[in-house]
């Protein structure tokens, strides 16, 4: 049967296949998405600007967590690009791997963003007596929830990659079929969209709250 599948998708014409696969409805299906995440983002970006520039509200520090979850967060990134890397030269062991470490950066992300938080209650920003605290947990929670996504789906893969990993004609199938390796590539898309829609949300409050207070310039840490 693997053999049978191997042979199958060598007769395809190599241009052919690559175009199927560049245009299968699950990628476009995640791209549109993606553009849809970034704009609901775009628009709570320019409400939060829009209602705290010129205010007080932003005269307070991120927490020191959520900087140390930006370095966190572009080390997944990384991972997850060695991941990619290793299944599309059927590297299994490295796959596994990967899948398992960026799993873990990204378990720990959701640790230290809880602990951030409890980091901003403790400060006095709560989610009811600041607006700019309330955009601040809004944000972070709905990209929270995003990560959550991708964190379930890296279990999924991871799971089905061990089950693969002692079963040779699971392995064969797997390293046999292209569509297997779209569906790794689209979640490594999807983490990688993840992990900079952080970077661009940490950047966003870092300048609002450390730039943009008038007269009121204060470390970061």
């Amino acid at each position: 049967m693997a053999r049978s599948l191997k042979k199958i998708v060598a007769d395809q014409p190599k241009e052919q296949l690559q175009l199927m696969l560049k245009y299968h409805p699950m990628r476009l299906f995640v791209y549109l998405g993606l553009v849809g995440i970034s704009s609901a983002f775009l628009f709570l970006s320019i409400s939060y600007f829009l209602t705290t520039f010129g205010t007080n509200f932003n005269h307070f520090r991120l927490p020191l967590l959520f900087h140390a979850n930006t370095i966190i967060i572009l080390a997944s990134s990384y991972t997850i690009m060695q991941t990619r890397k290793a299944i599309m030269a059927d590297d299994w062991q490295g796959y596994t791997n990967g899948l398992l470490i960026t799993l873990g950066l990204g378990v720990a992300f959701v640790v230290f963003q809880l602990m951030g938080w409890q980091e901003l209650v403790k400060g006095g920003i709560n989610f009811t007596n600041n607006i700019a605290g309330t955009y601040l947990y809004v944000i972070s929670g709905l990209h929270l929830i995003h990560l959550l996504t991708g964190i379930l789906l890296l279990g999924y893969f991871l799971l089905r990659a061990l089950e693969a990993k002692n079963d040779a004609v699971k392995t064969l199938l797997f390293e046999s079929d292209p569509f297997c390796k779209m569906k790794v590539d689209v979640l490594c898309t999807y983490w990688h969209f993840v992990d900079g829609l952080w970077v661009y949300l940490y950047l966003f409050f870092v300048v609002n709250i450390y730039v943009f207070t008038k007269g009121n310039f204060h470390s970061i840490f």
